[in-house]
């Protein structure tokens, strides 16, 4: 039983080791040729919002595909007649009613919440070509590459 638990805990350890976040964000360095001067422009870096919106397609089945617009989360797979279509919140932490009280740190736009189906994902990365998500019920890892 000892063994059982120890793994559990290690499982449990490795899983928020993994859950590193990135946003993009863009960097240009431009010299003048007047001068010796630098100067770094920083363009402003995408939100969690900005990025998510659009297709995203899942890496191993290729049949799952979701599509973020606006305030609206679509999801359709092999198996599904029509797409779930459903509004999400981005938000600081789980919303939903089963995760809202989990006790995880608050991590600004970093949970989908949707109320209708009780569901939360953790955004492990988002970029303008990945969307890593974790779902909060199992602790498994979602991987998607954006489709146009």
């Amino acid at each position: 039983m000892n063994f059982f638990f120890q793994s559990a805990a290690l499982s449990a350890m490795l899983l928020l080791a993994n859950c590193t976040t990135t946003v993009s964000t863009e960097q240009t360095t431009e010299v003048k040729a007047d001068s010796s001067e630098t100067t770094t422009k920083v363009e402003t870096a995408k939100t969690s919002t900005e990025l998510l919106q659009g297709k995203w397609q899942h890496t191993e089945d290729k049949s799952n595909f979701l599509v973020f617009e606006k305030e609206r989360r679509k999801e359709i797979a092999d198996g599904l007649d029509k797409w779930d279509d459903e509004p999400f919140v981005l938000s600081d932490k789980c919303m939903n009613t089963r995760d809202a009280n989990n006790g995880i740190e608050k991590e600004k736009d970093r949970y989908i919440s949707i109320a209708e189906s009780d569901l939360c994902w953790y955004i492990v990365e988002v970029t303008e070509t990945m969307l890593s998500l974790s779902y909060m019920g199992r602790g498994n890892t979602l991987n998607y590459t954006r489709v146009k």
